[in-house]
């Protein structure tokens, strides 16, 4: 369906819901940095209020060498991996994989040079077949050959975390188009059944809820049963006739997958425990927050403003369960923005770092695809160059600037340390009296 033959209403709507989706994503990035990596159990006693907050007094983080690299409302690798794909797209006016592959490999070596930020939680996975030698000729067979070495085991989140806006980008698109574009993205570093899978589902319901097609638990339902179809059915014979993949290549796991597809409470996914970033577990944890979405509008009263006060709880309630909740709460505020749009996204969306930024690329992106009003010329706006517009860094240049982090990160926590010595004192005082 072309943007012409939405009236103009539903066009307004479409674009809400495509910068939702975009801002949605990087929220749900930023306030997951806070609880990445942590265990559920010490997630109370390090936020004891169980509420974040980007402004105007940003909750701080807790102290360890992770956080230490960030501030608060800065979003992480999942955002500028997506935005890989964005920037592509504006750019080129087209989806070009090995384009994104390129400019993945540039993001490795010296971070988004259009934000000018380092190539921070850079990924085992996504580094070791980038690093690879033959990566840029052929990032298919180089993440394939990954994958064979890895024993058919490598299953992570790193394409996940990145394919959202394609769902944005085949609003126009067939669903059968969006799955393809889906799963050709996802191959350029993981080939596993389980990611390529999950990308073409989480494509595809971004697309779905932007143009209004999924409103309740039975139209996700029915959309997972139909990528799966569409996978065994017409991706992986595709794929094996055109190599490198072959028929003796391990299958979808469709009871595995509907295990975490299928959970109904975050609790099921236990995503702090082991493997915590298994694609499965993210892609489950979206669809547990959409679930639950859905079906609070549906039961309300008053859904229109239900839907405007959803996103925030439910987010909050997926960065409280720990384990990789940056990427975990990228995909579900992904899908979330999707289905409220920008305009009941909450506050937080005021608090990002260099959000205006991002909320101008969005809107370059809508005008792109004629879901808004203006004009945009990709070639012309530097920041969709390889560069950045910037130039890119020599390795020394690179060098230098990890060490100004180091140094950062040091006086900051010689500083916080210093401020705690009078609290210590005074605790000591009081103990004695």
């Amino acid at each position: 369906m072309s943007s012409s033959s939405f009236p103009a209403a539903a066009r307004a709507t479409l674009h809400d819901r495509a910068v939702g989706t975009l801002i949605g994503s990087a929220i749900g990035d930023a306030v997951g940095l806070y609880t990445e990596f942590l265990p559920k159990t010490r997630i109370g006693d390090l936020y004891p209020s169980g509420t974040f907050t980007l402004l105007p007094n940003p909750t701080p983080f807790a102290r360890d060498m992770h956080r230490l690299k960030h501030v608060p409302g800065e979003w992480t690798d999942d955002t500028d991996h997506s935005l890989l794909i964005v920037l592509s797209f504006l750019h080129n006016g087209a989806l070009e994989p090995c384009d994104v592959a390129s400019r993945l490999h540039t993001w490795v070596l010296m971070g988004l040079r259009a934000t000018d930020t380092p190539p921070l939680g850079l990924g085992a996975t996504v580094g070791a077949i980038v690093r690879s030698g033959n990566y840029l000729g052929d990032p298919v067979n180089a993440a394939y050959t990954h994958w064979v070495k890895t024993g058919h085991k490598a299953a992570a989140n790193g394409s996940l975390m990145r394919t959202h806006p394609l769902g944005v980008m085949c609003v126009h698109r067939s669903q059968e188009e969006t799955f393809e574009m889906a799963a050709r993205f996802s191959a350029i570093t993981h080939v596993d059944p389980r990611c390529v899978v999950s990308c073409m589902l989480g494509t595809a319901l971004v697309r779905a809820l932007i143009r209004g097609e999924v409103s309740d638990e039975a139209g996700a339902d029915s959309l997972v049963d139909t990528a799966i179809a569409d996978y065994e059915g017409r991706i992986r014979p595709l794929w094996c006739s055109e190599g490198p993949f072959t028929t003796t290549d391990p299958a979808l796991d469709v009871e595995e997958l509907k295990r975490f597809t299928n959970a109904t409470t975050l609790a099921e996914l236990e995503l702090d425990q082991g493997g915590i970033g298994y694609v499965l577990k993210a892609l489950g944890a979206g669809l547990v927050l959409l679930r639950q979405a859905l079906q609070l509008s549906r039961s309300s009263s008053t859904p229109l403003k239900t839907r405007a006060t959803l996103f925030e709880p439910l987010i909050t309630s997926l960065v409280l369960e720990g384990g990789d909740a940056d990427t975990n709460a990228c995909f579900a505020g992904a899908l979330l923005g999707a289905y409220v749009g920008y305009s009941s996204l909450p506050t937080w969306r005021d608090g990002l770092l260099r959000g205006d930024w991002l909320l101008r690329k969005a809107e370059a992106l809508a005008i792109t695809l004629n879901l808004a009003e203006g004009s945009y010329d990709g070639k012309a706006d530097t920041d969709t160059h390889l560069d950045g517009g910037r130039g890119l860094l020599t390795p020394d240049e690179v060098e230098r600037r990890f060490m100004e982090l180091q140094a950062r990160m040091a006086a900051e926590n010689t500083a916080w340390l210093a401020a705690q010595e009078p609290k210590k004192r005074k605790g000591w005082f009081e103990r004695m009296r």
